[in-house]
């Protein structure tokens, strides 16, 4: 009775700490189990093991014949949330606001997702939606909501006057009884080089063959668009982008098919109908690469069947699978602003693994160890479903040195990184002044220096220096794309004039630039406040030419 409830308790235990086990395991094999969850391994004689990465040391011993622990997977379950994503029914909001719309030239930074969102704000958006649920945002009242953004003939005009490229600008395609084509190409078939697209052709294939046009990254010409974008991305500290997508009356552009960012759709002329639908396989909930076009009959449970009109917007997770068709009165152009591409935590730890591995290893002697000789006799394809105590004392050892390898995850450093990656790729920041148009530098020390605005720029060490990288000096041209990826302009002439905004320093200038670039509105620092804390270190850092650095490259303000 008491081994009874002693098993019972430690079943609950482990099921309550996600830890994989077989409710017929002995109960130490169980405790051994809850043990390494908590980082410590007990040996088999009930001891804590030696901190030598707690490697059983029965791997060249028999095996513990007690252990019936099971090596499987467990299911395939999201950490944090009770629920699936798409789980959840679709959500479908009315704007009754009695405030009007507000114009481009009237946006504020700080809160662009509210007024996209609006009524719904943004804590309720990441509480209840994100990752979780589309949205669906009605604004019969405001139909003018997203006036000023882009228009038809905005596109026509960008058509006209830019050397665009099909493929890499504009896609023009169809989709016509299942099937998808792509006339990305001015004759009469495609060529294997890319071409320069011809107005008269892309729009003659929209009002006379039912084509729809994409507009690849438009804030790269459209004021409005880059505003919107630029704020955005202020907002979220993460890689913003866009597509514009101009469909002819009862026209669909693209088959059905799931992407690999977070999508607000912003209708702004015309109306379309949107069906979402769920995928089958958990393993395809928030992918991390867009799907392949899928067929009408592989179509999963439906979650949202909703038309769009002027000012609504629609918000869909990753792996939502969705398609959409304008309606027969006219034609529809919306605005898909995407978010959260390559931004989830498996992208953290793909950066910050390699150098877990190789700081555990140089740490822990048991991660150094030889492998068991006999191990191709249970460990191995042919033996994946197989059950023995070799293989359950093998996996569990392997989970022990696995939980070593994440006590050295270098996760400050790898947020840098994918930090500096956002710096350097996106767009610069509307509405800042021009290096040169900036008064001369007055500095004392009174003088209270801020930063221009907050996230422009992050620090890293390389190479035993400290290097500042910021995006003051990004190309709007080049926005949504590779800084090695110049495929759009034939030839170096007609490549843009980039200046990496990158500035290195000594390492002693790392704690003075730490302060700085905390220092934004309110939280500005002075200069006689940071001259005291390097006097206290006794710093050979120069404060003065520091702060004419960076205000010659526009990262700082100063007020007397």
């Amino acid at each position: 009775m008491k081994d009874r409830r002693l098993q019972n308790g430690l079943c609950s235990v482990a099921t309550a700490l996600n830890v994989s086990i077989s409710k017929s395991a002995d109960p130490f094999c169980l405790l051994q189990s809850i043990a390494a969850t908590c980082g410590v391994a007990l040996g088999d004689d009930g001891l804590l093991m030696a901190d030598d990465c707690q490697e059983s040391k029965s791997l060249f011993q028999p095996p513990n014949k007690r252990c019936k622990l099971a090596a499987k997977g467990g299911e395939n379950k999201v950490l944090g949330k009770p629920d699936l994503p798409l789980s959840k029914p679709a959500v479908c909001l009315q704007d009754q606001s009695d405030k009007g719309a507000v114009s481009p030239e009237e946006w504020q930074n700080g809160c662009m997702l509210d007024w996209m969102l609006r009524p719904c704000t943004t804590h309720q958006f990441i509480k209840q939606h994100l990752d979780q649920r589309p949205l669906h945002i009605s604004r019969q009242k405001h139909q003018h909501y997203f006036d000023g953004l882009l228009t038809k003939a905005d596109i026509q005009q960008l058509l006209k006057t830019q050397q665009l490229q099909y493929g890499t600008n504009v896609d023009v395609t169809s989709y016509i009884n299942g099937q998808r084509t792509n006339l990305n190409y001015n004759g009469s078939e495609s060529t294997d080089q890319l071409e320069t697209v011809d107005a008269s052709t892309v729009m003659r294939r929209f009002n006379k063959e039912s084509c729809s046009v994409r507009v690849l990254h438009p804030q790269r010409w459209v004021e409005p668009v880059y505003k919107l974008l630029s704020m955005l991305e202020d907002e979220l500290r993460s890689p913003v982008g866009c597509n514009a997508y101009l469909t002819p009356p009862s026209s669909q552009g693209f088959a059905p098919h799931w992407d690999d960012i977070d999508a607000f759709v912003l209708q702004v002329e015309g109306s379309k109908r949107w069906r979402l639908y769920a995928p089958d396989d958990s393993a395809d909930l928030l992918p991390r690469d867009s799907s392949r076009d899928f067929q009408e009959e592989e179509l999963g449970k439906l979650l949202l069947d909703v038309t769009l009109h002027p000012g609504d917007l629609l918000y869909m997770p990753r792996g939502c699978i969705h398609q959409a068709q304008a309606l027969p009165d006219a034609h529809s152009l919306h605005l898909t602003v995407s978010a959260n591409q390559h931004c989830c935590w498996a992208d953290l730890f793909e950066l910050s693994l390699p150098r877990a591995l190789q700081l555990a290893g140089e740490d822990c002697i048991g991660l150094r160890r030889s492998l068991p000789f006999d191990m191709s006799q249970y460990v191995g394809l042919i033996h994946e479903e197989e059950e023995s105590a070799q293989r359950n004392n093998f996996t569990t050892t392997a989970q022990q040195m696995l939980q070593q390898v994440t006590k050295h995850m270098p996760l400050d450093t790898a947020a840098d990184r994918m930090n500096v990656q956002f710096i350097q790729q996106r767009l610069p920041p509307y509405g800042l002044h021009r290096r040169e148009e900036r008064p001369d530098l007055e500095v004392s020390e009174k003088s209270k220096i801020t930063l221009v605005r907050p996230g422009i720029a992050a620090m890293t060490i390389e190479d035993g220096s400290v290097v500042l990288y910021h995006c003051l000096n990004n190309p709007r041209i080049l926005h949504a794309s590779h800084r090695h990826d110049l495929a759009e302009h034939e030839s170096e002439d007609e490549q843009p004039d980039i200046v990496p905004g990158r500035l290195e320093f000594d390492v002693d200038y790392g704690e003075v630039l730490e302060r700085i670039l905390s220092a934004h509105g309110s939280k500005g620092i002075s200069m006689g406040k940071l001259q005291r804390m390097l006097d206290d270190t006794d710093s050979t850092v120069d404060l003065f030419a520091l702060v004419g650095d960076l205000y010659s490259e526009g990262l700082v303000d100063l007020q007397a």
